[in-house]
C-alpha cells in the first residue's frame, strides 16, 4: 500500500500543477479591473499605474504566474489586493467553517441515503421502494437555493424554531451552534442524500442477484444477516464512491447555501472575492479546492481496501 500510495502523491503533483496554471490565467480573463474597482471614482492615471505596479498587473501574463507559483511553493498565498491582509490565516478560518457544514450535510446524508436505499431495494417494486424512490428523484431536482429559502420560511419566520441565517463559533456552545448550522446543512445534504439514497438502491439491487446471496439464503441465513452482512458490505465500493465525489464537491461548491445562510466560509469569500476583482484570493481559493478534492479521492481509494479485502494494490 505504501508504495501504492507514494505513486498516487507523486501524480497529485501535476494534477496540481495544471490547476494552478487554470486557476492563474482564468482569474485574468474576469471582466473589469481590480485597478478600477479599488480607486472607485478618484481614477487617477498617476494612482492607478503605480497601484497596477504594486500589484504585479504591470507586468506579462507568464512572468506574474511564475511569481505568483514560486510564492505559493514557499508556503505563501499572497496579499488580498482590496484588504491587504495575508491571505493565508483567513482562509484556513474560512475553510475550518466549511468543512463544519460539509461534515454536517455528508453525515446527514450518509444517515438518511444508506438506509432508505437500503429499504427501497429490500421492497423493490413495493409501495416503501415507489415511495423512496419519488422522494429521491424530487430531492435530486430541487435547487439548492429554492431548498434553502423554503426551509428558512417555514422553519424561521414561520415558526421561529431556528435563526435564519449567520455563524456561531462551537466556542460559544453546541447548542446555539447547532441551531445555526443545522438549516444550511439540512440544504446541503437532502440533495446528496437522495443521491446516495439512488446509488445505494442500485448497488443492492445488483448485489442481491449474485450467487454468493442466494446461497446465502440456501443455507438458511436471516435476512438482516443477507442484508448488512453480505450484501451491503459488497455493494460498499459504489456507495463509497459517491459519498467521496459528493463530500469532494461540498467541500468545494456551496457558495449558494453560504451565501443564502450567510456563512463565512470559503464559498462565501470566493464569490465574493472574484465579485472584487480580488485575484490572489480568487486562485488561493481555487488551489484549495483541488487540494481537498484530491486528497479526499486519494483517501476514498485507501478505503476501498478497507471495506472489501479482494481490493489489492499494485
Amino acid at each position: 500500500m505504501l508504495s501504492y500510495l507514494a505513486r498516487r502523491l507523486l501524480t497529485i503533483v501535476p494534477v496540481l500543477l495544471g490547476i494552478t496554471v487554470i486557476a492563474y490565467f482564468l482569474t485574468r480573463t474576469i471582466p473589469g479591473d481590480a485597478v478600477a474597482i479599488l480607486l472607485g471614482t478618484q481614477n487617477d492615471p498617476v494612482v492607478a499605474a503605480q497601484l497596477r505596479h504594486n500589484l504585479h498587473l504591470d507586468q506579462p501574463v507568464i512572468l506574474g504566474y511564475f511569481d505568483w507559483l514560486s510564492q505559493v511553493l514557499r508556503g505563501h498565498l499572497g496579499q488580498s489586493i482590496r484588504s491587504g491582509a495575508d491571505i493565508g490565516p483567513d482562509l484556513v478560518q474560512r475553510f475550518a467553517r466549511s468543512a463544519q457544514l460539509s461534515l454536517a450535510a455528508i453525515m446527514l446524508a450518509v444517515l438518511v441515503g444508506i438506509p432508505a436505499g437500503i429499504a427501497a431495494a429490500v421492497r423493490r417494486n413495493r409501495w416503501p421502494d415507489q415511495l423512496i424512490s419519488v422522494a429521491a428523484l424530487l430531492g435530486i431536482s430541487t435547487p439548492d437555493f429554492w431548498l434553502g429559502t423554503i426551509l428558512v420560511l417555514v422553519f424561521s419566520l414561520q415558526l421561529q424554531w431556528l435563526p435564519p441565517a449567520g455563524y456561531v463559533p462551537p466556542s460559544s456552545g453546541l447548542l446555539p451552534f447547532l441551531k445555526v448550522l443545522l438549516l444550511p446543512a439540512l440544504t446541503l445534504g437532502l440533495q446528496i442524500a437522495s443521491i446516495i439514497t439512488r446509488f445505494t438502491r442500485a448497488a443492492m439491487l445488483d448485489v442481491l442477484t449474485q450467487d454468493y446471496v442466494r446461497t446465502a439464503r440456501a443455507k438458511g441465513q436471516t435476512q438482516h444477516r443477507i442484508f448488512y452482512g453480505h450484501a451491503l458490505k459488497n455493494a460498499a465500493i459504489p456507495i463509497l464512491t459517491v459519498i467521496g465525489l459528493n463530500f469532494g464537491f461540498l467541500l468545494g461548491g456551496t457558495v449558494i447555501v453560504e451565501t443564502i445562510f450567510s456563512w463565512p466560509g470559503v464559498g462565501n469569500l470566493v464569490l465574493t472575492a472574484i465579485n472584487q476583482r480580488d485575484y490572489p484570493v480568487v486562485q488561493a481559493c481555487v488551489m484549495l479546492f483541488a487540494i481537498t478534492f484530491t486528497l479526499i479521492n486519494l483517501a476514498i481509494d485507501l478505503l476501498y481496501g478497507l471495506v472489501d479485502p479482494r481490493v489489492r494494490y499494485s
